[in-house]
């Protein structure tokens, strides 16, 4: 194991990124995929202030895979494998999130049952209860 993550660190260090003597466009690439990451937090807050309970927006999932993905570019310019490997495996769960939700919305629109019925029903059934 050892071997195989010094055969990876080699590599990496002698990898040439595209554009990679351009400075200001990688520490621009590298800002924006911190946003963006960092970004999720606020976006998650947010969503759940508004709905008064904690749920994960598909948004959350979109930003932590770009954010992720620029900040795995970035550490790739840098040759840097302590962050190359702090980002490389976090594509898989962001993805596999994003695949669970859209199969979920997938089968409820086949079953006939649109995304935002549930939302109607439990606004007609609290304007029933306060009556």
């Amino acid at each position: 194991m050892t071997e195989l993550f010094h055969n990876l660190v080699q590599w990496a260090s002698h990898y040439q990124m595209p554009y990679q003597d351009n400075k200001v466009l990688w520490k621009i690439i590298g800002y924006t995929g911190m946003a963006m990451f960092f970004g999720r937090f606020f976006v998650q807050w947010i969503h759940s202030e508004i709905r008064k309970e904690s749920k994960v927006t598909i948004a959350f999932w979109w930003q932590s895979l770009f954010g992720t993905a620029l900040m795995l570019a970035y550490s790739l310019r840098q040759h840097d494998p302590i962050y190359i490997l702090g980002y490389v495996f976090n594509v898989v769960p962001y993805t596999r999130n994003l695949i669970l939700i859209y199969r979920k919305k997938r089968e409820d629109e086949a079953r006939g049952f649109p995304v935002a019925v549930p939302a109607l029903i439990e606004a007609e059934l609290e304007q029933n209860s306060t009556k």
